[in-house]
């Protein structure tokens, strides 16, 4: 039995990105054009007190409580479960306060909605350098390990031309998916490896990096052609598939993946 590898790389994430010149006015003018559409998808949703309640108050209510210790008690002599119980209570009777803020906000032009998210372009295309472009890149600045990462395992031969300086790469893109499934795959995995190259960089733990690379195979597995690649594990190896966050010597993290098929 062979291992036939069929490519390998070693990917960093920016430490930062500047976003391209008109993404925050598209961001910006996308958002603002779409108040009223919010404003009526969201009454579709929750046309009632009771649809409200259901929806929105209640689970609210429910997640509020499971981050509670049970044995909490406040200053003033209240238990997790009263505190649950008066914070459902609130929540339920706040329907028609909902509608009030959401229709002045959303509703009749949208007027201050749309300046608000006018004067956010700056915040926001800072947040995002920093953040979600650092792991997809764009056109115009480069593509990031996502990015990379996603074409490669779909068999876009062009992606090869788009490592940054300093990844590495031995192999060209093979495709694993199953026939007719590759924007199956790329929708599901870039995001996947988004979220967890962002929770890898913030936590900097080897317990959090685990349970993001646990992650990451196990989406791989459900979505491979088991004819195409050998499963994907969490260790790497000069004979296993992985993909999987690691931080190198200089303590940068980097996304290391590897692909191949055992054959006899």
């Amino acid at each position: 039995m062979a291992f036939d590898k069929k490519f390998e790389l070693r990917l960093y994430p920016a430490p930062n990105r500047e976003v391209s010149g008109d993404m925050p006015n598209k961001w910006s003018d996308n958002l603002g054009n779409s108040a009223q559409l919010m404003l009526d998808r969201q009454m579709a949703k929750m046309p009632t007190d009771g649809a409200f309640f259901d929806i929105l108050a209640n689970p609210s209510t429910n997640e509020y409580a499971n981050v509670l210790n049970p044995a909490y008690r406040s200053k003033g002599g209240r238990t997790t479960e009263v505190i649950k119980a008066l914070r459902q209570k609130k929540l339920a009777g706040s329907f028609s306060k909902w509608v009030s803020n959401l229709t002045e906000k959303l509703g009749n032009g949208a007027t201050a909605f749309k300046a608000a998210v006018a004067n956010a372009k700056d915040w926001w295309a800072l947040k995002m350098g920093a953040t979600t472009l650092r792991f997809t890149g764009d056109k115009v600045r480069g593509r990031g390990p996502a990015t990379v990462a996603t074409a490669f395992m779909v068999g876009e031969m062009h992606a090869s031309g788009w490592l940054a300086e300093g990844d590495y790469q031995d192999g060209a893109p093979y495709d694993i998916a199953r026939d007719g499934e590759e924007p199956v795959l790329k929708a599901a995995l870039e995001q996947r490896l988004v979220q967890s190259g962002l929770f890898a960089d913030y936590a900097g733990t080897d317990s959090v990096r685990l349970a993001q690379n646990t992650l990451n195979a196990s989406v791989l597995n459900g979505l491979r052609d088991i004819l195409k690649c050998d499963a994907f594990v969490l260790t790497t190896g000069a004979d296993k598939c992985f993909c999987i966050w690691a931080v190198d010597a200089e303590a940068r993290l980097y996304l290391h993946v590897q692909v191949g098929l055992t054959t006899p």
